[in-house]
């Protein structure tokens, strides 16, 4: 929540700067204070460009792994043995952006033994950071660890590639996605089929990928679904996904069987599944959305919309004290209730009015005094008209 804050600050900053800016140059006359704006203006674009760039932390972006020690938690792996490239030399590039003091990472790498070696704790610094592991003549990993997860990027590449959270990634809503059939009810309401008793590899282990770029607020879950050896169905427990990747695997067994996926929110958004090294298409597929609200009627919470106490399609008008009963069925309330201190009740204006509580005080400066005798006595006798 913190970086979010942090996030929207700093564009303030530069749309404050960007209208002040503004406002000089629409009444700047001499040359050389249009040409001075114009570096400002040209400098505060690239502020404005700049902070539409897709920032993360390190704690938060699924690139990053889980450490095993308190003082590295976050992991970034450049390179495993298995890779055909891991003997060349590895390079990590982060743009930092702000981070806490202190903050810093290391290199972990397996040498020729297989046995791991840790350098030392080197200081990250705002801006480009570059960090190059020399080639060797041997298969290995190697790996970039940071002391804290509120280091905040908005560029990451290694060995020259450019790597996104899945949190940058455009994804589409679960509900709206053409490759999950309807669940069998509201606790599970999306479903997607690894395999049924008449594909031909069904008692084969069934294995789903799926990228996810956007959970619900208050999460997500899914389930697996599986017939047993007497052709019962055996639901597994609900897991909770995560933005990233998500792999689960149900394990082989020695009959015909159905698998499926279970998903409790049609809010999930999906980057890209596949089902056993199978990509499936995630096409859009059309949905009735009556109210034009944006959101799929079968996902919608309210097709429609909410009344004055928030009840969908309701008929209360009017909530005026807020305090969740309609007030055409709140017993009479006396108006003057609403009146604040100083003010009371005026019924021909319809409105609180405020109260004159030292009637001699003519000039309005609180006291009563010769200044107010004095302006009686000079509109004394006059005709009013």
């Amino acid at each position: 929540m913190s970086h979010e804050k942090h996030l929207k600050r700093r564009n303030n900053e530069y749309v404050i700067a960007f209208e002040a800016d503004f406002h000089y140059l629409h009444y700047a006359t001499d040359i050389d204070k249009m040409r001075h704006l114009s570096y400002l203006l040209a400098a505060c674009f690239a502020c404005f460009s700049f902070s539409l760039a897709a920032q993360n932390l390190t704690g938060t972006c699924d690139l990053f792994e889980e450490g095993t020690t308190a003082n590295w938690p976050y992991v970034l792996t450049a390179a495993s043995p298995n890779d055909p490239g891991s003997s060349a030399a590895q390079t990590m590039e982060i743009n930092v952006l702000a981070m806490p003091e202190g903050a810093s990472y290391r290199v972990a790498k397996t040498v020729a033994n297989g046995n791991w070696f840790f350098g030392n704790a080197t200081a990250l610094s705002l801006g480009l950071n570059t960090v190059s592991v020399a080639a060797v003549s041997f298969d290995r990993s190697v790996k970039f660890q940071f002391s804290s997860g509120d280091v905040e990027f908005d560029l990451l590449t290694v060995n020259a590639e450019t790597l996104s959270c899945a949190s940058d990634l455009d994804g589409v809503p679960m509900a709206n996605c053409a490759a999950f059939d309807a669940g069998p009810n509201a606790t599970w309401p999306h479903v997607i089929t690894a395999t049924t008793p008449d594909d031909p590899g069904s008692s084969s282990a069934q294995t789903m990928n799926i990228l996810v770029s956007a959970l619900p607020a208050d999460g997500a879950n899914y389930r697996v679904v599986k017939t047993v050896a007497n052709g019962n169905w055996n639901n597994g427990n609900a897991m909770a996904l995560d933005i990233g990747m998500n792999e689960v695997t149900v394990s082989a067994v020695g009959f015909e069987r159905s698998v499926k996926f279970q998903f409790s929110s049609g809010a999930i958004e999906v980057v890209d599944i596949s089902i056993n090294g199978t990509s499936i298409a995630c096409e859009v597929v059309p949905c009735d959305d009556l109210d034009a609200d944006g959101i799929c009627d079968d996902a919608d919470d309210c097709v429609g919309v909410l009344d004055a106490i928030g009840i969908c399609n309701g008929t209360c008008l009017e909530d005026a004290n807020a305090n969740g009963i309609c007030d055409a069925d709140e017993d009479f309330v006396d108006p003057s209730t609403y009146c604040g201190p100083g003010t009371t009740w005026d019924a021909t204006a319809g409105q609180c009015v405020g109260v004159d509580t030292c009637m001699g005080d003519f000039d309005g400066d609180g006291t009563i005094a010769t200044s107010d005798l004095l302006g009686f006595l000079a509109i004394f006798g006059s005709t009013c008209i």
